[in-house]
C-alpha cells in the first residue's frame, strides 16, 4: 500500500511527456477527479481523436507521422488540405477515448471496471503487472481505420472522404457522450457509497462529526487541483456496495 502512495506521488509530480504535453480538454475534469481519489491515479489518457497517419512503404509505424489530428469533430476542407503533403501510405482513423488507471487494490480495480462496463466501455479490462500493480484500461469498440493513400496516391474520391468524415464526426459525438456518462456514473456511485458507509457507521448517541478539513492541493504535472479530503475507507466500501446493491 505504501508503494502505491509513493508511485502515485511520483507519477503526479512528473511533467506530461506526451507529444501534446497536456491532458485533452474534454477529459481534464475527469482525470483530475480520479487523481483526487485516494486509491486511484491515471497513467495515460486520450479523449478520442480523428486523424490521418502516414506510414512508410514498409508499414513501419514508428517511422510514420501524423498528417492530421483533432480531438473534436472536423471539417472536410481542413482534412483535404492535410492530404496534399502526404508521402508513402496513409490511413484515416477514428480512435475513441482511452484511459489507464492504476488502482491500489484489485477490489478498487474491479469496482472501476464495473463502472466502465456499465457506461458502455465493453473492451475494458484489468492488467496485473509486476509487484501487484493493478492497471484498469477503459476502452470501447468505436475504432475505425481506412487506408486512403498508397505510395503517395489517393485511393478514394473526395466524396468518399466526405463520407468518412461524417462517420468519424458521428463517432466523436457518441464518444464524448459516453465520456460524460462514465464520469457521471462514477460521481454518482461514489456519492452513494459515501452515504451508505456513513450510514453504516452512525450510532444513535454518537457526537456530531467534526467538519472536514480545508481543501488540500495535489499536483497534476504542471497543474494543481484543489479537492476535499476523501474518507480513507470509501474505496473499501465499493466492492461490498456492488455486491449488495448492484444486481
Amino acid at each position: 500500500m505504501a508503494d502505491f502512495d509513493k508511485q502515485k506521488e511520483k507519477s503526479l509530480s512528473q511533467a506530461d511527456l506526451s507529444k501534446k504535453g497536456s491532458i485533452d480538454e474534454h477529459i481534464l475534469e475527469l482525470v483530475q477527479y480520479i487523481n483526487g481519489l485516494d486509491n486511484y491515479f491515471t497513467t495515460s489518457s486520450c479523449s478520442g481523436r480523428i486523424c490521418v497517419f502516414s506510414e512508410d512503404s514498409e508499414h513501419k509505424k514508428k517511422s510514420g507521422k501524423w498528417l492530421f489530428i483533432s480531438h473534436d469533430k472536423i471539417e472536410l476542407q481542413s482534412l483535404l488540405l492535410s492530404l496534399d503533403v502526404s508521402e508513402g501510405n496513409a490511413v484515416f482513423k477514428f480512435e475513441p477515448f482511452v484511459l489507464h488507471v492504476q488502482c491500489k487494490t484489485i477490489e478498487d480495480a474491479q469496482s472501476l471496471l464495473r463502472n466502465a462496463l456499465e457506461s458502455g466501455y465493453k473492451n475494458s479490462g484489468i492488467v496485473v503487472g509486476k509487484k501487484s500493480r493493478f492497471i484498469l484500461a477503459v476502452r470501447s469498440t468505436q475504432s475505425m481505420e481506412v487506408p486512403i493513400i498508397h505510395r503517395g496516391k489517393l485511393l478514394v474520391s473526395n466524396e468518399y472522404i466526405k463520407y468518412l468524415v461524417e462517420i468519424a464526426n458521428d463517432k466523436m459525438d457518441e464518444n464524448l457522450t459516453k465520456i460524460k456518462r462514465f464520469f457521471n456514473n462514477l460521481k454518482t456511485l461514489r456519492e452513494t457509497v459515501k452515504r451508505s458507509c456513513h450510514k453504516g457507521r452512525k450510532k444513535p448517541d454518537s457526537p456530531t462529526t467534526q467538519e472536514k478539513s480545508e481543501p488540500q492541493s495535489i499536483h497534476l504535472g504542471t497543474r494543481e487541483l484543489d479537492h476535499m479530503e476523501q474518507d480513507n475507507d470509501i474505496e473499501d466500501c465499493l466492492a461490498d456496495f456492488y455486491e449488495h446493491h448492484i444486481s
